[in-house]
C-alpha cells in the first residue's frame, strides 16, 4: 500500500474517462487555456467536508483529447503571495510573452479585504510566483478575466459581490 500511495504522490497521473471530469477532489470555477495543442484547465479546489466556501489552492489539469485528464496537482495558493491571507476563489490563465499568468482573488491579510493578484510561471502547470509582490487591484473584486485584442491590448475584466462586473486595468 506504501509503494501504491507513493507512486500516487509521485506527480502528474492520468485520469479516467468520466463525467465530471475531475472525480477525486472538489473543483470550482473552471478557466481553460489552449496551448500546443493541449487544452490546460485551473480550477479552485473546495475542500471536502466543506458546507460553505472553503478553498486554499488551485490545482492545474490537462488533455491532449479531452477525454485522458492528467492532474499536474496544485502550483499555486494564497500563501503564494506574501500579502495573502485566504480565500483562494476563481482565477483566470492567460498565455503573453512566451509567460503564464493567473490573475486570482484572494484576502488581503492587510485590509481584509478581497483583491486580485497576479502570479507567473515559464509553464503552464507552473510552478507560479508571485508577479508583484502586491495586489494588482483592490476594492472587493472577485473572478477575474483577462482578455487580449487581435492588436494585443490586453484588458482586466472582474465582477464584486456589490456591484456586478467592473472593467478596468489595461497594459
Amino acid at each position: 500500500m506504501l509503494t501504491s500511495l507513493r507512486r500516487w504522490l509521485a506527480g502528474p497521473r492520468p485520469l479516467r474517462r468520466h463525467n465530471p471530469i475531475v472525480q477525486t477532489v472538489y473543483t470550482a470555477d473552471p478557466a481553460p487555456l489552449v496551448r500546443d495543442d493541449r487544452v490546460y484547465l485551473y480550477t479552485g479546489h473546495d475542500e471536502d467536508g466543506s458546507t460553505w466556501f472553503d478553498m486554499r489552492d488551485w490545482r492545474v489539469w490537462s488533455s491532449s483529447d479531452m477525454v485522458n485528464w492528467t492532474d499536474h496537482g496544485s502550483p499555486l495558493s494564497p500563501a503564494t503571495f506574501s500579502w495573502a491571507g485566504e480565500n483562494a476563489r476563481a482565477g483566470h490563465v492567460v498565455a503573453r510573452d512566451g509567460q503564464f499568468y493567473w490573475y486570482v482573488p484572494v484576502t488581503n491579510r492587510a485590509t481584509g479585504r478581497m483583491a486580485i493578484g497576479v502570479a507567473v510561471a515559464d509553464s503552464p502547470t507552473g510552478p507560479f510566483r508571485d508577479a508583484l509582490g502586491h495586489p494588482l487591484v483592490e476594492n472587493g473584486e472577485i473572478d477575474p478575466a483577462v482578455f487580449i485584442d487581435d492588436d494585443g491590448q490586453a484588458s482586466l475584466h472582474w465582477g464584486t459581490p456589490l456591484r456586478g462586473a467592473v472593467s478596468r486595468e489595461r497594459g
